[in-house]
């Protein structure tokens, strides 16, 4: 399973809890999984950060997230076999 597509949805401030924030929300797409995984996080504001910057920032912190996405799809679809005790 390997990321197709990362699409970004939105890079906006928003007021969190009593402070601004940037949200970051990501679309990541896998080819191996049907349908995509939605994925926001909130990050300080910092004076001459660029959306690049926000975007890679927010990636290195989904990426836990993302492979926990994976690895709960990876056998959808797949067949049980009772014969052998495997997932075919």
């Amino acid at each position: 399973m390997a990321i197709s597509k990362i699409q970004v949805s939105m890079i906006e401030n928003e007021e969190v809890d009593g402070a601004s924030k940037k949200n970051v929300t990501l679309d990541i797409f896998d080819d191996a999984i049907e349908g995509g995984y939605c994925i926001t996080k909130y990050l300080e504001i910092v004076k001459d950060k660029t959306d690049d910057d926000y975007v890679k920032d927010a990636y290195a912190l989904m990426t836990d997230q993302i492979t926990e996405w994976q690895n709960s799809k990876k056998n959808i679809g797949k067949t049980f076999n009772p014969n052998t005790g495997k997932i075919e």
